[in-house]
C-alpha cells in the first residue's frame, strides 16, 4: 500500500481519499477503519455518580441487569441512562451487533461464535466474558460473521 500526504493552502478542509483498483472488503474495512479514527464517538456513563465520557471504542458490550443498562469495559462497569433500543439506533451498525434482546456487542472485542446443541450461538469475547446470543438473532449474528 503506498500513503502519499498533500499539503496545500488552497485546501479547506481534511480529507482522505483511497484509490484502488475494485472495491474489495479490504478497502471497505480500511475506509471504515479510517472514519472510526476521525468521527470517534463517546457515550456518557455513571460511575458512583461522576459523569464520564467514554470512547466507543474502549466498550466491548452493552447489557442489561436489575432493569438498568451497564457498558462494560476492559477498566470496568458502567451505568448508561438510556434504554438498550434507543441505544442500538445511535451505535454504528458496522461497529455493534445486538446479540439478544438484553445485549449489545462490539463486533471487534468477538473472539468467536460457538453454536450450542440447543441452536444458540455462545459468544466469547476477547475480555474473557462469555454471553449467550437469542435464536431470534442467529439470522444476523451470520450475516454479521461473514463481514
Amino acid at each position: 500500500m503506498h500513503v502519499q500526504l498533500t499539503i496545500s493552502e488552497t485546501i479547506h478542509q481534511v480529507f482522505v481519499t483511497i484509490h484502488g483498483p475494485q472495491l474489495t472488503p479490504a478497502i471497505k474495512e480500511l475506509q471504515r477503519n479510517i472514519e472510526a479514527l476521525t468521527n470517534q464517538q463517546f457515550i456518557n456513563v455513571f460511575q458512583d455518580c461522576s459523569l464520564i465520557k467514554l470512547p466507543l471504542q474502549s466498550v466491548s458490550r452493552f447489557y442489561t441487569a436489575n432493569k438498568r443498562l451497564y457498558c462494560e469495559t476492559t477498566t470496568g462497569a458502567y451505568l448508561v441512562h438510556s434504554h438498550l433500543h434507543t441505544l442500538m439506533d445511535q451505535l454504528p451498525p458496522h461497529q455493534f451487533l445486538r446479540i439478544s434482546s438484553s445485549e449489545i456487542v462490539r463486533i471487534a472485542c468477538v473472539k468467536n461464535f460457538t453454536l450450542t446443541k440447543w441452536g444458540s450461538f455462545q459468544v466469547n469475547l476477547t475480555t474473557g466474558t462469555t454471553t449467550y446470543a437469542s435464536r431470534r438473532y442467529t439470522q444476523q449474528i451470520r450475516k454479521a460473521a461473514q463481514l
